[in-house]
């Protein structure tokens, strides 16, 4: 046999193990996340958890894409490529924020979001808060050529990219998702149940390239100042809603569905404790905007002195 048939037969092997390794684990989660709807005692039948809850689609999405990730990221490193620009940190922050993101999209988490609008909250906001900056801070943006970011994809994420479309898609699921019975809804329905998760987010992996200027070539904002504001805007509706269930005192507005609720809690004390927390993880945008305003005074302050006093270096 050449020594290429070798290889070949080699990297086969080497890849079906890894598959075999992948589906293993993926009968694993699946059976996890069964006993976690029946710990939650969701009232979902057997039939009904493997033909619909069951969504494998996020699982086998990312884990195609983490196994893209993983063999790119050693192919630069076997080349000789800098390692300061594509790092060991940003790869444990890409994996950390990619299984983060699927955790909180599809686990044995979701047998319970329907007992309790605070976990509901929990689900969708670390999505946009958590996972959504530690993906972005985990990709190799100046590594990408920006002559190539051509193609269907690369269109409807430039569009997406501009931060108008981002402010009033943002809103309009706040909006939404603010609404008692649009809630339900995304607890009821399959496919709003599924899709709320991507939603926030990608909403979120744009945020944060938009206010980190990842990609250079697609619509940004320009100064520090328009990016402070404009990731303070994103931030101040979620912080708005937020604080309208903090004091609100219907609970008709909480969308639990089940009976009793988790931990024995009233659905007024569940969607106070659900505004506190919306509020609450706010704070890794909220630090982001702080980070803008800082450099923004900083630069108006060095203009200052240099203009004022003469700069002598």
């Amino acid at each position: 046999m050449s020594g290429t048939g070798m290889v070949a037969g080699e990297e086969r092997n080497g890849l079906a193990r890894r598959w075999k390794l992948v589906a293993f684990l993926g009968l694993v989660w699946a059976g996890a996340y069964y006993a976690g709807y029946g710990v939650a005692q969701a009232d979902a039948a057997t039939w009904r958890f493997w033909a619909a809850d069951l969504n494998l689609l996020p699982w086998l999405g990312g884990m195609v894409l983490l196994r893209l990730y993983l063999a790119r990221y050693d192919r630069y490193r076997a080349q000789g490529g800098d390692a300061h620009l594509w790092s060991t940190g940003q790869v444990v922050s890409f994996v950390s924020g990619l299984l983060l993101a699927l955790a909180l999209w599809e686990s044995p988490l979701n047998g319970f979001v329907g007992r309790s609008m605070t976990l509901y909250t929990v689900k969708l906001m670390g999505e946009f808060e958590f996972a959504a900056p530690l993906i972005v801070l985990g990709i190799p943006f100046q590594l990408i050529d920006s002559v190539r970011l051509k193609g269907p994809w690369w269109s409807v994420l430039r569009v997406l990219h501009r931060p108008i479309v981002t402010t009033v898609a943002l809103a309009i699921i706040l909006a939404l998702w603010g609404m008692t019975d649009q809630m339900a809804l995304g607890l009821h329905n399959v496919l709003v149940f599924g899709l709320l998760p991507a939603i926030y987010l990608g909403l979120g992996m744009i945020v944060w390239m938009q206010s980190l200027r990842a990609l250079p070539a697609f619509p940004n904002l320009q100064n520090h100042l328009r990016k402070g504001l404009y990731v303070w805007a994103m931030e101040f509706a979620m912080m708005v809603m937020g604080t309208i269930w903090f004091w609100s005192a219907m609970k008709g507005m909480n969308p639990s569905i089940g009976t009793p609720l988790l931990w024995g809690m009233t659905r007024v004390t569940d969607m106070h404790i659900a505004g506190a927390v919306m509020t609450g993880l706010s704070l890794p945008t909220m630090c982001l905007v702080s980070w803008h305003f800082w450099q923004w005074v900083s630069g108006v302050v060095g203009v200052s002195e240099s203009e004022e006093y003469g700069d002598y270096s």
